[in-house]
Parts: structure tokens; sequence; C-alpha cells
């Protein structure tokens, strides 16, 4: 994995699964799925440091306003450690550049959240994942820019298959990682060293 280049550091696109990075730009990584996920872009930052992340993948809805392949942009990422918030002119550029998208908050738990653990989160949050906001504290501790963007796999009353296993919802999976990737390669080229992005990060010195 390399974040350089001749144009200067790029955006890192990280996921938990390399499915949810199928179609998303390079250079990009996957972490694995919670808590670890942490651990594992703090090695990987060691290594590299890019300009900044752009953190995308999967998630349940906590609305039934949320369908399948619906897209979230998170504005806070949040456990019950606390809250992170992800840097509100990025978020406010990328909700320009992508009309159409949800804008709100992702909680992030311990386990893959049933119909009923969906629904209560539902009252804070937008959608729930496993990384978000290990992976928002380990960026903002850096100071390094990031967004996070999460693709609805499972409606809020939906029930995830037993042990992750999502052949049953190829079809789901395939339409959530375009999406995101699609997403992504727009964000990341907005984002680009010296693309006037209207925040000031990303251009040439």
């Amino acid at each position: 994995m390399s974040a350089g280049g001749p144009a200067g550091p790029r955006w890192l696109t990280v996921a938990a699964l390399r499915t949810e990075l199928a179609f998303a730009p390079r250079p990009r990584v996957a972490l694995g799925m919670g808590a670890a996920a942490g651990r594992r872009l703090a090695s990987a930052l060691d290594a590299v440091r890019p300009a900044g992340a752009l953190v995308i993948g999967f998630s349940g809805g906590a609305r039934a306003s949320l369908g399948v392949g619906d897209l979230v942009l998170v504005d806070r990422a949040c456990d019950a450690q606390g809250e992170s918030a992800c840097p509100p002119a990025l978020v406010a550029d990328a909700a320009r550049r992508l009309p159409g998208l949800r804008v709100g908050p992702a909680m992030t738990v311990g386990e893959i959240a049933g119909p009923e653990g969906k629904a209560r989160h539902g009252l804070d949050a937008l959608v729930v994942d496993l990384e978000s906001a290990h992976l928002a504290r380990e960026l903002a501790s850096r100071g390094i820019p990031f967004l996070i963007v999460r693709a609805v796999l499972d409606p809020v009353w939906d029930e995830v298959p037993s042990g992750l296993r999502l052949a049953p919802w190829a079809g789901r999976a395939v339409l959530c990682a375009r999406r995101l990737g699609s997403a992504a390669r727009r964000l990341t080229r907005q984002l680009a060293p010296g693309s006037d992005n209207g925040t000031g990060i990303g251009r040439a010195p």
C-alpha cells in the first residue's frame, strides 16, 4: 500500500471488509471488523501518513426511512465512550457534492445488531456499525482529516444472516459496494492535492 506519489500524499480509503472496498479507489486497505480495526488503522498510519482518510462500509439502518443501498454521510461517530465529530467543513462540502445522501450520526456497537437493537439506536443515530467510532477516534487523535460514508445493507427490521454469511444477500452487498465505490471515487477526486474543494484541505501550498 502506498499513499504517496508525484502529487503528494493522497486520501486513503479504508473499510472493514474487502467486499466493501471492491469498487473503491486506491490506495485502500481492509482493516477487519470491530474495535480491532482501530488498532490496525493505527499500524497502517504509522507506516504512511495520508492527506486524509475516507471510511466506507456496510451498516444497519436504524430508521425505517432508510432502505437497502441508501448512503449516509456520517457527521458524528458515537459509541459507549462518547462521540467523535467528523470535520464539519468536510462534511458540509461532501453533502453539497453528493446530493441525496442522508447526513447524521452513526452508532458503533460491539456486535451485529438485530432489529430491536437497531430500532433502539434509531433514537440517536441513522445507522449502526461496528467500526466508525474506533476509526474516527484514531484519525482525530492524529489530526488527520476524515469522512465516513456508510451504505445500508440491512434495513431496520431485517435480520443479518447468521454468522454474517452474506451469500444470500450477494445482490445487496454488490449494490452497496458499488454505491460506496462511486461515492468514494467522487470524494477522493474532490479532496486530491491541488483540488479546489472549498475547505483548504488538499490544496497545493
